[in-house]
Order: structure tokens, then sequence, then C-alpha cells
């Protein structure tokens, strides 16, 4: 766990860093959005730091970056009131901020480029594009999944997977980043989230993808800021489609690593929630072949023998290994003084330096970790 912990505390603190630099040259907007990231990182350090004292710490510091995020959000009220538009013009200004907080994309992303998570990719098939490809045979009791969940670990394929969706249907794909809506136009929230629904309409087939969604969906709470309540009431109302057409083809697909501190209402609308685990042997060896494609590989290099060392290693943990292993041929060439010179070609990746990046490169996920995602799993899963 020590490893994911010094990775949030790093987010936490070069977040922050760029919230106070951001504030000292008076671009409060950009402030609040590194403020509110580093907040979101201390929410999930408080979590899972078990020494008091430490946790203490960071609870401070998560108060008073909140407490900076409210004086900030009054100033620009203040400085910067929006100003009221109607028809056309309101439109053109929140597809202005859509495009700023929206990433709209036709992703490339197959299912071949997955390795394993048949059950998960499964799962998706029956709830997406099934539904999706044959809209004639998914109506009354059969009606499609509006809301679907990708919960476990970090860096295991849940953002790949919602792409693959989208790819296979041809779905117009929305990546929305909340804490980026939550923070820099807080007060605009609820008409974005609106506008974004509708323009998922206007687009159908479409796929509104939250990544972290847990930013946006955690457990409401007595002293939560009024803008923040509002925007997920419009949320919930928009995930339940009560604006929505009976045969309208619009998913909202979240993911999270930390599906405890969802809010049940939120957890009620994600009728769908699959459990994306770590890779197991054939995906360990399979995810190896796939960051090793375009890359001259020894045939000493043993494929097996890698996907039993990296036993409890994230997808994104290989692929950080693969890249350490791939890179010494190169170091080599560079204390060579070879590196100018352009017919010199590296070596092609052999065994031994896999064997030595794995002394560098280690798992990032605990196993109390992977034991609380098997929990609520059992618990609440339903892929």
């Amino acid at each position: 766990m020590s490893s994911s912990i010094d990775v949030l505390r790093d987010i936490a603190a070069s977040n922050a860093k760029t919230a106070i630099k951001l504030e000292r040259e008076g671009n409060l907007n950009e402030a609040i959005v590194y403020y509110y990231r580093a907040i979101t990182a201390l929410k999930k350090l408080i979590k899972m730091e078990e020494r008091r004292s430490i946790k203490k710490i960071y609870e401070d510091r998560l108060k008073q970056y909140a407490k900076r995020v409210l004086e900030l959000l009054e100033t620009v009220k203040k400085e910067d009131k929006f100003r009221s538009k109607s028809g056309a013009g309101e439109k053109d200004e929140l597809k202005k901020m859509i495009r700023e907080a929206i990433l709209i994309e036709k992703p490339n992303v197959r299912w071949s480029d997955i390795a394993n998570l048949e059950k998960a990719k499964e799962a998706l098939m029956e709830a997406v594009i099934w539904p999706l490809k044959r809209p004639d045979l998914f109506k009354g009791s059969r009606r499609p999944w509006k809301g679907i969940l990708l919960f476990g670990p970090p860096g295991c394929g849940k953002t790949l997977l919602a792409k693959a969706v989208a790819n296979s249907v041809n779905a117009t794909f929305f990546i929305v980043d909340s804490s980026v809506i939550l923070s820099k136009w807080l007060g605009e929230s609820e008409k974005i989230v609106k506008e974004l629904f509708r323009m998922a309409r206007e687009n159908q087939p479409s796929i509104i993808f939250v990544d972290e969604v847990d930013a946006i969906a955690a457990t409401r709470s007595a002293n939560e800021h009024d803008a923040i309540h509002r925007v997920k009431t419009v949320l919930l109302t928009e995930m339940d489609g009560m604006y929505a057409k009976p045969d309208e083809r619009v998913l909202v697909i979240g993911a999270t690593n930390m599906p405890e501190i969802l809010d049940p209402a939120f957890r009620r609308r994600f009728e769908k929630r699959i459990y994306v685990p770590l890779p197991d042997f054939n995906a360990r060896r399979e995810i190896f072949r796939i960051h090793l494609r375009g890359v001259a590989v020894s045939n000493d290099v043993d494929f097996n023998k890698l996907a039993k060392l990296t036993e409890g290693y994230t997808g994104h943990d290989i692929a950080l290994l693969v890249r350490e292993a791939i890179m010494r041929p190169i170091r080599e060439l560079a204390r060579a003084g070879l590196l100018d010179q352009k017919d010199a070609k590296p070596r092609p990746v052999k065994m031994e330096d896999f064997l030595e990046a794995l002394k560098v490169v280690k798992p990032s996920v605990s196993k109390s970790e992977i034991a609380k995602y098997e929990k609520w799993a059992r618990e609440f899963g339903s892929g």
C-alpha cells in the first residue's frame, strides 16, 4: 500500500503547489481546479492511512484547501459574474464550457487491445453492445441498463473497456472530468450537466464516461457546499432518464477506484456494477506481448516466467515495467556515445532487462486493497 500512498501524496502536493502558484498569478479559476484535485487525493489518503497522527495532518490540509476553495469561489463570483444570456447565446457559452471540460471523441480501442478480462467484457457485451446493436430486442422488461459502474484497482483497464465499448457500437464518447466540472465552473455545473446530456442525446448512440466518478458521486453530507449538492441532484435526475425518451440510446459508464464511498443513490443508478480485477496469469502474459509490439525482443525472453513474477501487478504496473526494460538498450547506446548516430540501433530487449526492471518497478496495489474490492464486489457487484 505504501507505493499507492506515496503516489497520492505526490499528486496532492503537486496539485496544491500548482494551485498556490496560480492563485498568486491571479488565475483563480485554474487555482480552484488544482485545489480540488489536491482535495480529491487527500480524501483517498485519509481513507488509506492507518496512522492517526498522519491522517490528522491530511485532514487538516484538506480543511485548509476546502476553505480556500470556498473563499476563491466567492471572489470569482464577485469579480466575474456569469453574464445572464438567453437563447442561442447561452447554449454557445455552455457548449464552450463543455468543450473545455469534456473530451468528445470516437475511440479507436479494440477488444484485442485489452488482455483477457473476459468476464468484464462479457458483462459489457450483454449490458451495452447487444442493446445498442439490436434495440428492437431490448424493450419493456428487457430494457437495457442506463448506468454501468466499473470498479476495481487503478491501472487495470477500466477506461480501455469503456473506450472499446464505444468503438464496438460506433458511439460518440464523452469523457468527463468530474473534478473539473465541480470546481472550475461550480456555479454553472448544473447547466453543464444538463447540456452534456442534451448533447449526448443529439449524438446518440452515445456513452458518457465519468472517470473517478467518486469525486462527484461520493456520499452526500450536511456540510456539503450547496452548489455541489445541487449538481449531484441534477446528475441523479438525468441518470434516472426523467427527460429521456423510451428509445433513447444514451449510457452512463462510471469508473472508480473507491466504490465504498459512493452515495447509495448513485450506486442504485449504476444498475450494472462490474468488477475489473487485477490481471490473471494469462492476462499478464498477454499484456507483456501487447506493450512489446514493434519492439525487437530476444529469444531468451520467457513470457510465462514474466507473468509468474508479476503476480499482483496491475496492467499499468506491467506497462511501466516494460518501459523500464526497453529503455536499458537505449541507455547503453547513450553511454557508448552512439545515440546521435542515426544508423546506431538498440539491441533487442533481453530477459535480463526485465529482471533488472523488476528490481525497480513494484506493484502499486496492496493485498489489503484487493481484499477491500473483493468484499465490495461480493456485497454490491452485479457483473
